[in-house]
């Protein structure tokens, strides 16, 4: 159905997006048009652009802003703190923004009468752009027409999109320096040599008429091996290698006996290497004549995947899960519960008079207060204990297989651990609402008994748990 096609729409533009990546990552002007061509494609949106924040951080600038629609690019707006206080207070939350109707969206409605209606935006996906733990800028995929609902894939590729944008950031920052420009050309050329592919070519008959070094180190075959074998053998002993080798021999003859195949597969091998293959037919003139096969080793993507994948469940600023990987690991928690009928609790923590640390501190002060309430978190919580960064100064922890008794013992540690004095930092305590769940609630629900035990402990007089 429609999700179906979302998806579809958004796998081949990404899809596409990747193949040019390697030839557009180091310039940060070519990376970031392609980038937001690729969000109006993924996103099924008629505007997309990159701003970046200015030296001062009063103002961004528009970097690229890609019209769908006359596809064309264009840059240089620049929109002021002062002018629209609302939106920018919404960026330094550093969380993805879904106004799905711009006009009425608190953070986004002071954009009204000067922006969105001339244009005749009516909805607004903006995902944060960090580079090095640092907010820079964001990416701003905007809907032509009405109010529009935004999915959790759209806002899950937009934040991939937005990753992508700060590893091109960081490259260009790096490359400034001479020093720097030094390593990444190093680095360029050795990715540029790690790249290449092991090379086969066959004949209509399959016998082997072209290949490469890299072929025989991939698969760990001799010349002479390669050379005397026909296919079935030469196929059977590349597949050994594979983790599965009835699945890699299988698909291989598959596409033999299709000459006019093309084809694209991952497979992998048994020392934990990823593969990729790709086959097309060689044609003389209009006539098959033979078949052409590509192997790489796609392992360093499939680990930049992960890795950008961490990125987008992480908090920049604390390094805890975010919130939207707080909702995916609640849900999961709330059906492990209902499996196994055992308990669960939740624990949603705030930072008593945060805003007073900021105002008489400072925000950098504020932010290590922040990163520190983290550490000490990761330290005290059970390694099996889930801690979230829901948002500003809340926490949200999740503490599975604990029942509310258990749960409130182990928060109210926490609480007093936390209440510690510190030589570094100024005197911070937290208080603290628990729920535990009761095996038919929602998220939303369970959320909601936290929060307002959590103001109860704000209202009795903080730093405690209720």
């Amino acid at each position: 159905g429609s999700s179906r096609a979302r998806l579809e729409r958004q796998r081949s533009a990404l899809l596409k997006l990747s193949k040019s990546w390697r030839l557009y990552e180091a310039d940060l002007d070519k990376a970031v048009a392609q980038i937001v061509e690729a969000a109006t494609d993924a996103l099924g949106l008629d505007r997309s652009s990159v701003w970046f924040y200015n030296a001062e951080r009063d103002a961004i600038i528009c970097h690229d802003l890609y019209e769908a629609g006359a596809r064309q690019h264009s840059q240089g707006t620049t929109l002021h703190a002062r002018d629209f206080p609302a939106y920018f207070e919404a960026l330094r939350s550093e969380e993805v923004i879904t106004a799905e109707d711009a006009h009425t969206d608190p953070r986004t409605a002071q954009f009204s009468k000067p922006y969105l209606s001339p244009v005749g935006i009516g909805a607004m996906l903006d995902a944060p752009i960090r580079v090095g733990g640092a907010f820079v800028g964001v990416l701003c995929n905007e809907h032509i027409g009405g109010a529009r609902k935004f999915t959790t894939d759209e806002q899950n590729a937009a934040s991939y999109l937005a990753n992508l944008v700060s590893l091109a950031y960081e490259i260009q920052r790096r490359a400034r320096s001479e020093h720097e420009a030094k390593r990444s050309l190093s680095l360029l050329r050795a990715a540029f040599e790690a790249s290449g592919a092991g090379i086969l070519a066959v004949d209509a008959t399959g016998k082997v008429t072209a290949h490469n070094e890299l072929l025989l180190e991939l698969w760990g075959i001799s010349r002479e091996t390669l050379a005397e074998s026909d296919r079935a053998q030469r196929v059977h002993h590349m597949a050994s290698n594979a983790k599965d080798p009835a699945a890699v021999e299988s698909r291989i003859m598959q596409v033999y006996t299709d000459p006019e195949c093309d084809s694209l597969d991952t497979f992998e091998l048994k020392d934990g290497r990823y593969l990729e293959i790709t086959s097309q037919p060689q044609r003389l003139d209009d006539e098959v004549i033979g078949r052409v096969w590509s192997f790489r080793d796609v392992s360093y993507q499939r680990s930049i995947e992960k890795e950008l994948r961490e990125l987008s469940i992480r908090d920049a600023l604390t390094g805890l899960f975010n919130r939207r990987c707080a909702e995916e690991t609640l849900l999961a928690e709330m059906h492990r519960a209902q499996r196994t009928k055992q308990p669960f609790s939740v624990a949603m923590l705030d930072i008593d008079h945060f805003k007073q640390v900021n105002d008489v501190h400072g925000h950098q002060v504020g932010d290590d207060v922040l990163r520190q309430l983290a550490v000490d978190m990761r330290e005290q919580l059970r390694k099996t204990d889930v801690a979230c960064r829901w948002g500003g100064e809340e926490f949200l922890v999740i503490l599975p297989y604990t029942g509310i008794e258990g749960a409130r013992h182990a928060i109210d540690k926490l609480r007093v651990y936390l209440a510690r004095e510190r030589e570094s930092l100024p005197h911070f305590t937290v208080s603290a609402g628990v729920a535990e769940y009761d095996g038919g609630e929602r998220p939303d629900t369970m959320i909601a008994t936290a929060d307002e035990r959590l103001y109860e402990a704000k209202q009795t007089g903080r730093n405690r748990v209720c």
